[in-house]
């Protein structure tokens, strides 16, 4: 409940970007407050155990269905003469989840996070239930990505629904739980999807999920606190910054697709290529300006950066630690299975070890932090850990024993648990309660950002190493397949010599992405070094918030005695 001293009133959009309408509207009295008193419910230690597992499941689907569709991809490919659009599949789906992860935050504000989180899973669930039936490719990367704009919002919502049911001491302890769920989600796709994929059909690899999905929105569906923003639907949907996210969606499709497609379906030189770029960063400046100038209800409010430095440090971590994570998933497999020869499930199988450790790491440092108020001291550790995996990594050789990788992948996965989910508990501990939505939505949008330009970065390595190495060496046909598919080695038909020519650019354009990415595990631990550690521990927050939405104009204060804690 708002304090009796305080009295609210609304502002020109120019200035405070929190209040919805003018005084005469029917949303007039709808205002940022609106959206923090009513979708906060701390709840108790023995509810929390039965929500938690819940939004845990959905977080691990999410990941789950990515990372096994990816070892499905060639059969998919095959079954469906997709050639050189076969990037396609995974593109479709991550160019789509990316365009609605920035806006999904305010959306949960305005319609509230049970309903939206359920819709998601539902179009996840309809998505994949849809594009096992395709026909054509088209049928395929349109359900895909209608299958993205499902799984793009679940991350987020459910750190958000985290933050609700939780107090910041709290965090921690139950986020490394999420964490943990990213592990498994991430360990058992590859093998599930390999598993199906060989036993039955790609299709049963998109199908089997969906019966999950559904046993999950019944789970989420009773256990999830109701919360009940005011406001009629009509109402509602008027709240909604449309313009913002029109363009904001239009922007990251105009970049993504370039960015991800880039030196395969595109030349990197193709006038199409460039224009897209062009108008996507002319539709980001003009983004901004609606936020800044228009926007009643900002998707994202531009005042987050000007708060606190930490809070831009720990936005500028996540997309670093977006570029090696995700950069670092894709690689290690694709050494496995192109220099190594292993088959997806044992390659899947490999890995597993790294994924466990970043689950028991995830878990391991949530109750330090919750035991000790502060998260600096297993970021920074957790960092240096990673960096130290990632640096062994770049020995890697074609012959390094199995038991080498499992080892090094099990420290890095300590590295990445410990610094993973502590970081969105520091950039919680430097938000404002009300931004937690929309500033959890950012994070994750500038995380696959970062992951996207890691994985673009590390396939233009391969690709001019591949070139550069076997141009005379290979007919130009062949180092086109080479460059268009990393699948494509199983289906050339080289000479001995010719393989093992392959091989040896492979595991040097390899070579090349551990090195890339080893510094901007480095960068990481830099910016995580210069957060200030605010610590966990609940204060008197009252002042601090009051403060910062008189900055904002959103609040008059008159004296009077402190306020209640702000979790």
């Amino acid at each position: 409940m708002t304090p009796a001293f305080v009295r609210t009133r609304t502002t020109p959009p120019s200035r405070a970007g929190d209040a919805v309408a003018s005084e005469d509207s029917p949303t007039a009295n709808i205002t940022l407050e609106t959206f923090k008193d009513h979708q906060s419910n701390v709840l108790p230690h023995k509810k929390l155990m039965i929500v938690f597992p819940a939004i845990a499941l959905a977080q691990m689907i999410s990941y789950m269905d990515q990372t096994s569709v990816s070892t499905a991809v060639p059969a998919i490919g095959s079954g469906l003469n997709l050639g050189p659009s076969i990037s396609w599949v995974a593109a479709s789906f991550l160019i789509a989840s990316t365009s609605i992860q920035l806006v999904n935050g305010r959306l949960s504000d305005i319609f509230g996070r049970k309903p939206l989180l359920l819709t998601c899973l539902g179009l996840l669930a309809f998505g994949n239930l849809i594009a096992g039936f395709s026909t054509t490719p088209a049928m395929l990367f349109a359900f895909r990505a209608l299958s993205g704009l499902g799984g793009g919002a679940i991350n987020a919502l459910v750190m958000i629904i985290a933050s609700d049911v939780t107090t910041l001491q709290q965090r921690g302890k139950y986020n490394g739980f999420i964490g943990a769920s990213v592990a498994v989600g991430n360990g058992l796709g590859p093998l599930i999807g390999g598993v199906v994929t060989e036993r039955a059909s790609w299709q049963w690899c998109l199908w089997f999920i969906v019966p999950v999905i559904i046993v999950i929105m019944i789970l989420l569906a009773l256990v999830i606190p109701k919360s009940r923003v005011p406001g009629g639907s009509w109402t509602k949907i008027k709240m909604i910054d449309w313009v913002g996210l029109v363009i904001s969606i239009a922007a990251v499709l105009l970049l993504l697709i370039p960015i991800s497609e880039g030196g395969a379906a595109f030349a990197w030189s193709s006038p199409l290529v460039v224009v897209m770029l062009a108008v996507g960063g002319a539709m980001i400046l003009l983004f901004l300006l609606v936020e800044w100038r228009f926007a009643r209800l900002p998707i994202m409010p531009l005042r987050l950066f000007n708060n606190d430095k930490s809070a831009n440090l720990i936005l500028m971590y996540s997309t670093l630690h977006g570029f090696a994570y995700w950069a670092n998933l894709f690689n290690v497999p694709l050494y496995l299975q192109n220099v190594r020869g292993y088959g997806p499930i044992i390659s899947g199988a490999v890995i597993v070890p790294m994924l466990v450790s970043h689950g028991v790491g995830s878990i391991i440092s949530g109750q330090i932090i919750s035991r000790t108020g502060r998260y600096n001291n297993v970021i920074l550790p957790g960092n240096m850990i990673w960096a130290l995996g990632v640096s062994l990594q770049t020995l890697y050789t074609r012959t390094t024993p199995i038991y080498a990788v499992c080892l090094i992948g099990f420290l890095q996965g300590i590295g990445i648990g410990c610094a993973f989910q502590s970081s969105l508990v520091s950039l919680l501990a430097h938000s404002r309660k009300v931004d937690r939505a929309v500033i959890n939505s950012l994070r994750n949008f500038l995380r696959t950002i970062g992951g996207t330009l890691g994985l673009t970065v590390s396939s233009a390595i391969l690709n001019n190493v591949l070139k550069a190495r076997l141009t005379g060496q290979l007919p130009e046909s062949s180092i086109v397949q080479l460059t268009s598919s990393v699948y494509a080695l199983s289906s050339l038909d080289l000479t001995p010599d010719q393989h093992q020519r392959v091989l040896d650019a492979y595991m040097k354009g390899m070579h090349s992405i551990f090195i890339m990415y080893a510094p901007v595990v480095g960068a990481c631990f830099v910016a995580a070094s210069l957060v200030k550690d605010r610590g966990v521990a609940e204060k008197d927050a009252s002042a601090v918030e009051l403060r910062e939405r008189v900055c904002d104009g959103t609040h008059v204060v008159n004296e009077g005695p402190a306020g209640p804690p702000r979790d």
